[in-house]
């Protein structure tokens, strides 16, 4: 006589464990995209004919300012998305602070963290010594507003608050300068 294991009390027991590992790999693919995308992009500079506007989108400032109103900003700005899990985004912003510094009465600049705790976002723009104006795009409203997908991502609007480049990926200070000079006519 064959003795056989009843196996369904086996299958029904491994099942949390197999549903776990499942969310795991999941989790695992979805940050490897995010890794992945951060800094890297197919074509690097969008230019722009001169006609967008930014969105008419609220975002909460990282202190204690109010919420900055996207769409009502005029003239020539910089505006930087970031996160602290971006590799380029940590490279690139101790450069805009510089350039920040050389010409910021002329060129408003803001940063836009992307997703990050509040505190987390604050801690390390002290750390940088980032002194220009940061918000919060806690559900890349922004990012997707302007049709992007990796980090970082530079929005510079002319001397009419028109959209003159989107940049898709890390810039050091002499890019950025450039990039400004060229916005400006």
């Amino acid at each position: 006589m064959t003795l056989r294991r009843d196996t369904s009390r086996d299958t029904a027991r491994d099942m949390p464990v197999v549903r776990s590992a499942v969310r795991r790999v999941i989790a695992l693919l979805a940050v490897a995209g995010l890794i992945a995308s951060c800094g890297s992009s197919p074509d690097g500079d969008a230019a722009r004919d001169g006609s967008d506007l930014l969105p008419p989108i609220s975002l909460p400032h990282l202190g204690t300012a109010e919420p900055l109103l996207l769409g009502e900003i005029d003239g020539p700005v910089v505006i930087n998305l970031w996160a602290t899990w971006c590799a380029p985004c940590r490279r690139e912003l101790p450069d805009f602070e510089q350039v920040h510094r050389e010409i910021g009465d002329d060129v408003r600049f803001i940063g836009v963290n992307l997703g990050d705790r509040a505190s987390d976002a604050a801690r390390f723009i002290a750390e940088v010594g980032v002194t220009f104006d940061q918000y919060l795009d806690e559900d890349g409203t922004l990012n997707e507003r302007l049709g992007t997908a990796t980090l970082p991502v530079t929005v510079i609007t002319d001397d009419q608050g028109r959209i003159a480049v989107i940049h898709s990926g890390p810039m050091d200070a002499d890019e950025l300068r450039s990039a400004i000079a060229a916005s400006r006519g």
